[in-house]
C-alpha cells in the first residue's frame, strides 16, 4: 500500500513539475517576444586603449528603446559612484544588432551589458561578445573623437531589428539662398547680440553688429521630402569664444512649408534610418557638449525627440 502511495505521489510531483515549467517556458517565450517587438536604438562606438599603448576596442552603447510611439532614452543619471554598480540592471543584458549606415544593413554583432559601469562616461556600453571582424566605415577620424580626444572610427547605429533602410534619402545637399537666408533669420532671433575681437592679438570683446554672411554654413542635409537640417555659426576673433554660444554649431531643421525649428548645438548627424519601421526615418546626431556626451533622436518629422545624455568627468 505504501509502495502505491509513493508512486502516486511520484506521478503528481512529475506532472504538477511539468505544468510548471511548461507555464515558465510560456511566460519567458511571451516577454520575450514582448521585448522583441520594441526596437532597442544603440550606437556601435570605437574606444581609444585606456593606456599608452593599448589598441582601441569596440563596444555598443544602448541608447534608446521604443515605447508605444516615443523613443525613450535608458537611464543615465547617478546620485553617487553606487549607482553605477545597479544601472545596468536598466539596459538590455543580451543583444543582438543590425550595423546600419547610410541605408545599408553592414551586419550583426551581439553584445552583453556589464555587470557594473565602472565609470559615468561607460554609462550603456555592452562589451561585444560575437566573433569576427566589427564593422568600420571610412578611416579613424578625431571629427568623431568627442571627449576622447584622439582619432577613433566612425559611429555607426546598432539596432534591434533589421530596420536599417533609410526611406526619407536623408543626404548631404547645399541649400538655396532663400532656405539658408530662413535658417540665418532664426539664428539672429535666437543670438541677437554678440561680442567680437578687432583681432586675437587685441583680445578685447567688444559688441559685434554681424552681418548675414558672417553666419556661416557649416554642415547641411535635406531629405527626399523636402525636410533639411542646417548647422549655421559665428567665426570670431578672440581667444576663445568668450562663452558665446553663436560661436558653437546650432542646427536648425527647415519645414518644407517654411517654419525654421531650433535643434540644439554642439552635436554632429550620425545617421538617418527607419529604425522602428513606421514608414519614416529618425535622425540621429552625437552630442559634444561641455562635459557631456550621448545621442539625440528626432522623429516624427522633428515634432517629437529624445535625449540620451551621460557625464564623462
Amino acid at each position: 500500500m505504501n509502495y502505491r502511495l509513493r508512486i502516486v505521489i511520484q506521478i503528481s510531483l512529475f506532472i504538477i513539475g511539468v505544468v510548471t515549467i511548461t507555464h515558465a517556458t510560456a511566460q519567458q517565450t511571451e516577454n520575450g517576444n514582448e521585448l522583441q517587438a520594441n526596437p532597442v536604438l544603440g550606437v556601435l562606438e570605437d574606444i581609444p586603449g585606456l593606456y599608452s599603448g593599448k589598441p582601441d576596442f569596440r563596444v555598443v552603447r544602448a541608447a534608446f528603446k521604443k515605447v508605444g510611439d516615443h523613443w525613450e532614452p535608458f537611464p543615465t543619471q547617478t546620485k553617487s559612484y553606487l549607482d553605477l554598480q545597479t544601472l545596468p540592471k536598466s539596459y538590455p543584458k543580451e543583444m543582438k544588432w543590425t550595423i546600419a549606415f547610410d541605408g545599408r544593413n553592414l551586419g550583426t554583432i551581439i553584445s552583453r551589458t556589464p555587470s557594473r559601469f565602472e565609470d559615468s562616461s561607460e554609462i550603456g556600453i555592452e562589451q561585444i561578445t560575437s566573433h569576427g571582424q566589427v564593422q568600420t566605415v571610412g578611416n579613424k577620424s578625431i571629427d568623431y573623437a568627442v571627449f576622447r580626444h584622439t582619432p577613433v572610427y566612425r559611429p555607426l547605429v546598432a539596432v534591434s531589428h533589421p530596420n536599417f533602410a533609410d526611406p526619407d534619402q536623408w543626404k548631404a545637399a547645399s541649400l538655396s539662398l532663400s532656405l539658408v537666408s530662413a535658417a540665418r533669420e532664426q539664428f539672429r532671433n535666437k543670438f541677437p547680440k554678440v561680442s567680437n575681437c578687432k583681432s586675437p592679438e587685441e583680445n578685447i570683446p567688444r559688441p559685434w553688429s554681424y552681418r548675414d554672411e558672417d553666419v556661416k554654413v557649416a554642415k547641411a542635409y535635406s531629405s527626399k521630402n523636402g525636410w533639411s537640417v542646417i548647422e549655421l555659426n559665428l567665426t570670431g576673433n578672440c581667444d576663445g569664444d568668450q562663452g558665446q554660444d553663436a560661436f558653437h554649431g546650432q542646427w536648425f531643421a527647415i519645414d518644407p512649408s517654411g517654419p525654421v525649428k531650433f535643434l540644439g548645438e554642439d552635436m554632429w548627424l550620425v545617421d538617418a534610418g527607419d529604425y522602428d519601421n513606421d514608414g519614416m526615418s529618425e535622425i540621429l546626431f552625437s552630442i559634444d557638449g561641455d562635459h557631456t556626451a550621448g545621442y539625440r533622436l528626432f522623429y516624427q518629422e522633428f515634432r517629437k525627440s529624445a535625449e540620451f545624455v551621460f557625464n564623462y568627468y
